[in-house]
């Protein structure tokens, strides 16, 4: 897919350029091709959210300018990220009578 137009690669960012009719491999083929640089990692499952705004190209057409729309997953991460879950073995287990059992050799 050769244009006329430099993009840079961004991470979170991508494009997809018209397909003109005699490049596709059939007549149902897309309309448009392209890519986006992922900025964040994804599991099998999880929807990859992607915003797209239209720009016109040097050979008269327009593409499709992309943005990885990850605000959302961003929040939830730091969400989870603040909600450290402290560790039981970080505590001293409480004596259960009341005993002292700092000479016990175990």
């Amino acid at each position: 897919m050769a244009t006329g137009n430099a993009h840079k690669e961004m991470p979170g960012s991508g494009v997809m350029y018209w397909e003109e009719e005699e490049m596709r491999k059939s007549p149902k083929g897309p309309d448009y091709k392209g890519f986006v640089v992922l900025e964040m990692d994804y599991k099998a499952g999880e929807k990859l959210k992607i915003a797209a705004w239209q720009k016109p190209t040097s050979r008269g057409h327009n593409l499709l300018a992309l943005k990885e729309d990850n605000w959302s997953k961003k929040k939830r991460e730091e969400e989870m990220k603040d909600k450290e879950i402290p560790s039981n073995y970080a505590r001293k287990p409480a004596s259960r009578f009341g005993e002292d059992d700092s000479d016990v050799p175990f």
